[in-house]
C-alpha cells in the first residue's frame, strides 16, 4: 500500500467491519482416471524432465477446489494447455494462426465462414475430434449460464452453421467485425462427453473431475482441496511438450504459493503480490499490456423483477460516485490509470466526460436526490487480497464522510452473491477484458448476468450492436461515443480505473527467448512446448 494512502487511513479511518465467509477444508479423494483412490494430501513424486507447477487461485469464489475451472469463462495456463480452439492468437490477442482448424475462410462480405478442420484430429481418450464438436460447443456456450461473454455476444450473429465432412460452414446475419479472434479464444470441448450435460450447470459437470482435452496435456490426477496433475496427451498431434508433467495448486492466494515453491508461473496486479513478487529473487517480472477494469456496479433491479429501491435514483448513483477519491484509490495499485467509461482517457474516442470527486456536492446530492440517510449502504466483493481490503476499507471511509452508515461484505462466491443473491448496493468487481468491446457487452439485455443486475433492459442494444459491425476507425470511434454517454447518463456501473498486469516466472523454468505474454485470462501463443524446467 502506497505510503500517502497508509497516512492519510492512519489519521482518518476507522476501519469496517468486514463479514467473510472463509472456505473450508473439504474432505479429500482423489481421482485418476476411472478410479478413486484413498484419501490423500501427499504430493506426487517429480517426473523425470521436470514438473512445472501451476497454481488456480480460489480465493474470489470463481474456482472450486474440486474440479478443473471450465475455459469458458476465463482461459488461464493450466486450462490452455488441456483445450484449444480453432486458431491461436499472438500475444495482441490478434493476428489469429490455425490450431484445430487448418483454414478459415471468411466471405468479402463478412457473412460466411468456411472453418476446415484438421485432418486426424483426436481427444485424449481416442475420440475422433470433427466439425461437429465445433458445432456442439457453439450451440452450447449459447445456452450456457456461466460463459464469457465474448463468446456469446459473437455467437448469437450466427444465422445457420452446416457441416460438410470436415468443413463446417458458418453464415453471420451481420458482420462482426472480431470474430476470428473470438474463435481463437474459444475452447471447443467433446460433444461425445457433454451432450447430454444441461447447459445451464455445465461448469460444475461431472466431466470437470475426469476431463477429456484436447491440448498437449490431459488430466493425470485431481487430488480434491489441494492439486491436480497433468501429463502429456499422447494424442495430441503437434510438437509434443518438453516438459513431462504439470502440478496446478488450488490455492488462496499467489502470495502464498510463490513463497512456498508451488508457482513456476504466477500473474496479478495488485500492490500487494506485485511488492512481494519482486522482493523474491527467483522470480523474473514481465509487464503485460492488458484492460483489466476495477470498477463499481449498482445492484439495482434483476429480470424476476426483484428491485433494490434505494439504487433506483440516478441522482443518487451519481452522487456516490462523486463522494469517492478514485485519484487516491488508484495509488494502491502500482500502475493504475483513471478512466470514465469503458473507453480509456488516452483513447481517440474518449469523449472527454470526468466523474469529479468532490465530498461536500456528494452529501448535498444525496440528500437533494431524497437518499434515506439512515439506512446501511451495503458493498458487496470479493478479492481477498491485501490491496482489495485497503481498496474498500477506503471506499467505506469516503462514504462515511457524506453521513453514510456502510457496511462491506467480502463475499466467498462473487458470481453468486454479485448477481444471484444481490443483498448489496455497490459491487466492486474486477475484468480483464479481450477488448473495449467487453466492457459494453455487460449492458446487453442478453447477457444472463448482467440482466440480473441492470434489470435486462434493451436500451443499449444497438448501440452495442452498431460497435461489433463497425469495421474502420471512423465508425467505431462515433460508436464508442455513443456508448459512453449513453453509460454515462444511466450510471449503472462506473470504473475506478485500469490497472497493469505482472506476470512472473521462478528460475525452475526456462522461457524461450522471443516470447511476449499476453493477458493471461486468455489464450495466446506461448512457444510452450519449448518451455523446460532448469536442471
Amino acid at each position: 500500500m502506497k505510503k500517502m494512502l497508509a497516512a492519510l487511513l492512519a489519521t482518518t479511518l476507522v476501519v469496517a467491519s468486514l463479514v467473510g465467509c472463509g472456505s473450508g477444508n473439504k474432505e479429500t479423494t482423489a481421482a485418476k482416471s476411472d478410479e478413486t483412490t484413498a484419501e490423500s494430501t501427499a504430493e506426487p513424486a517429480a517426473v523425470d524432465g521436470g514438473t512445472l507447477k501451476l497454481s488456480v487461485t480460489t480465493g474470489d469464489g470463481s474456482t472450486t477446489d474440486d474440479k478443473i475451472p471450465t475455459p469458458w469463462y476465463n482461459r488461464i495456463m493450466a486450462t490452455n494447455l488441456m483445450f484449444r480452439a480453432l486458431l491461436i492468437a499472438d500475444s495482441d490477442l490478434t493476428n489469429p494462426q490455425p490450431d484445430l482448424a487448418d483454414s478459415v475462410e471468411i466471405s468479402e462480405d463478412g457473412l460466411v465462414y468456411t472453418i476446415t478442420m484438421k485432418d486426424g484430429l483426436k481427444w485424449s481418450d481416442g475420440e475422433a475430434l470433427t466439425a461437429e464438436d465445433v458445432q456442439w460447443s457453439i450451440e452450447t456456450a449459447l445456452k450456457a449460464a456461466t460463459c464469457n461473454s465474448i463468446y456469446t455476444s459473437a455467437f448469437k450473429k450466427i444465422d445457420s452453421m452446416a457441416i460438410d465432412g470436415s468443413t463446417l460452414t458458418m453464415t453471420l446475419s451481420e458482420p462482426y467485425a472480431s470474430m476470428k479472434d473470438v474463435l481463437a479464444q474459444f475452447a471447443i470441448l467433446p460433444k461425445h462427453c457433454l451432450e447430454n450435460a444441461d447447459p445451464l450447470t455445465l461448469e460444475s459437470d461431472a466431466f470437470w473431475t475426469n476431463p477429456v482435452c484436447s491440448g498437449m496435456y490431459t488430466l493425470d490426477e485431481l487430488n480434491v482441496g489441494n492439486y491436480f496433475t497433468l501429463k502429456i496427451n499422447e494424442n495430441y498431434e503437434g510438437t509434443a511438450p518438453k516438459i513431462q508433467s504439470i502440478i496446478c495448486y488450488f490455492v488462496q492466494d499467489y502470495i502464498t504459493a510463490a513463497q512456498a515453491g508451488q508457482a513456476d508461473y504466477v500473474f496479478g496486479n495488485a500492490a500487494d503480490l506485485v511488492e512481494a513478487l519482486e522482493g523474491m529473487p527467483n522470480y523474473t517480472e514481465h509487464e503485460v499490456d492488458v484492460l483489466f477494469y476495477k470498477y463499481f456496479l449498482f445492484n439495482m433491479k434483476g429480470v424476476d423483477g426483484n428491485e433494490n429501491e434505494a439504487m433506483q435514483s440516478v441522482e443518487v448513483r451519481k452522487a456516490l460516485i462523486e463522494a469517492i477519491d478514485r485519484a487516491t484509490l488508484a495509488t494502491l495499485y502500482p500502475t493504475a490509470s483513471v478512466l470514465n467509461s469503458g473507453v480509456p482517457n488516452n483513447n481517440e474516442a474518449y469523449n472527454g466526460f470526468e466523474y469529479t470527486f468532490d465530498a461536500e456536492k456528494a452529501k448535498a446530492d444525496l440528500q437533494a436526490a431524497g437518499y434515506d440517510m439512515s439506512r446501511t449502504l451495503k458493498i458487496c466483493y470479493y478479492n481477498n487480497d491485501q490491496t482489495s481490503i485497503d481498496l474498500i476499507q477506503t471506499v467505506v471511509h469516503y462514504l462515511e464522510q457524506t453521513g453514510l452508515t456502510v457496511e462491506a461484505t467480502l463475499s466467498n462466491d462473487g458470481t453468486t452473491d454479485l448477481f444471484t443473491t444481490r443483498n448489496y448496493d455497490i459491487g466492486f468487481k474486477g475484468k480483464s477484458s479481450f477488448s473495449i468491446d467487453e466492457w459494453y457487452t455487460e449492458y446487453q439485455s442478453t447477457d444472463a448476468l448482467f440482466a440480473n443486475v441492470f434489470g435486462g433492459g434493451d436500451e443499449f442494444d444497438e448501440l452495442v450492436n452498431n460497435l461489433f459491425k463497425a469495421t474502420d476507425s471512423v465508425a467505431r470511434n462515433e460508436a464508442l461515443k455513443a456508448l459512453q454517454d449513453k453509460e454515462q447518463e444511466v450510471v449503472y456501473k462506473v470504473p475506478v480505473f485500469t490497472v497493469g498486469t505482472y506476470v512472473f516466472t521462478s528460475d525452475k523454468v526456462i522461457v524461450p527467448e522471443g516470447v511476449t505474454f499476453c493477458n493471461p485470462l486468455y489464450m495466446c501463443d506461448l512457444k510452450f512446448a519449448d518451455w523446460e524446467m532448469a536442471q
